[in-house]
């Protein structure tokens, strides 16, 4: 992930006496801005429930709930192309921080040595092309390295904003990590005894999450960009299935499970679906939380059947 150094973005404004009107594009974004805000700030996400993250179209209401922002906070273009072009139409002198940049997403943090340390990690072992594929993924929240670092960057962005409030957010970011890594021990723990058990999924978004937790996924029926997977490859993962070498499948919330049912029509189970966005789940604070290990445990239940 190749997160924008924060003073290209926007320059540090006076010192905010009212709460600041946060928007951000998706449910797990919002989630950890809520955290790291507390009181000083208002803060929504412009994706409504159970809608397609990809593809959303704002209503007229929240174009200009956008446009009234004191400050957008979004992973970017590849993710929400909708938001970039509400942004540009509507809301060109709101500030902004975008997670990654639009364009090249190989490089390490320029502002921040933590990004280049976690990537490095969460690296480890990849050859070239793995490595190319894992930054063209935009679903970077769904490691918990990254989702610390995301917690650093809201954290200065908003004191660069409303220095007043500097020390909350400090504070909140500093509570909001130790919650994190928390989480991650208790993922761990959890899929420690399912590792190694091979599934597929119909849609390649989980590659930070596979990578960190180190499971064993062997394929995926449509790519990071949902085109659908060769008539070449679908056959050999049914194979696959067929054989035992794929014990499940997991589709998303909210999609169907039709690619899905190729597989387990030649054996392999149909795990819960997956919520990379957190579009089903309750907004607000805990939701980073309950997205991760909800996750983690669709694959526990499956994977140790």
């Amino acid at each position: 992930m190749r997160l924008l150094p924060l003073l290209l973005v926007c320059a540090p404004f006076a010192a905010h006496a009212e709460p600041l009107t946060i928007v951000t594009d998706i449910p797990p974004v919002q989630s950890l801005v809520q955290m790291v805000a507390g009181d000083r700030g208002t803060v929504t996400a412009l994706l409504e429930p159970n809608a397609d993250p990809h593809h959303f179209q704002l209503r007229p209401s929240q174009a200009r709930q956008l446009s009234n922002a004191d400050l957008l906070i979004w992973i970017g273009e590849d993710m929400t192309p909708w938001l970039a072009r509400a942004r540009d139409g509507v809301a060109l002198d709101v500030p902004h921080m975008p997670f990654i940049e639009d364009e090249d997403h190989t490089g390490e943090s320029e502002d921040d040595d933590h990004a280049g340390e976690s990537e490095e990690e969460d690296h480890h072992g990849e050859t070239e092309e793995e490595e190319d594929h894992h930054h063209e993924d935009p679903h970077f929240w769904l490691s918990t390295l990254e989702a610390t670092e995301m917690v650093e960057h809201i954290e200065h962005k908003l004191s660069d904003l409303d220095p007043e409030g500097a020390e909350l957010y400090r504070s909140n970011a500093d509570a909001a990590i130790l919650e994190i890594q928390s989480l991650t021990k208790a993922i761990l723990s959890l899929l420690e005894d399912v590792r190694t058990v091979p599934f597929a999924v119909t849609h390649d978004g989980f590659q930070y999450f596979v990578r960190q937790f180190e499971l064993t996924q062997v394929g995926s029926l449509s790519d990071i960009q949902d085109s659908a997977a060769s008539a070449k490859t679908v056959s050999n993962l049914a194979e696959m299935a067929k054989s035992g070498e794929i014990v499940c499948v997991f589709g998303e919330v909210a999609e169907s499970n039709k690619l899905a049912q190729v597989l387990v029509d030649e054996g392999a189970k149909l795990g819960k679906s997956l919520d990379p966005a957190g579009i089903s789940l309750n907004r607000g604070p805990t939701l980073y939380s309950e997205l991760i290990l909800g996750m983690a445990q669709s694959f526990k239940d499956c994977l140790s059947d």
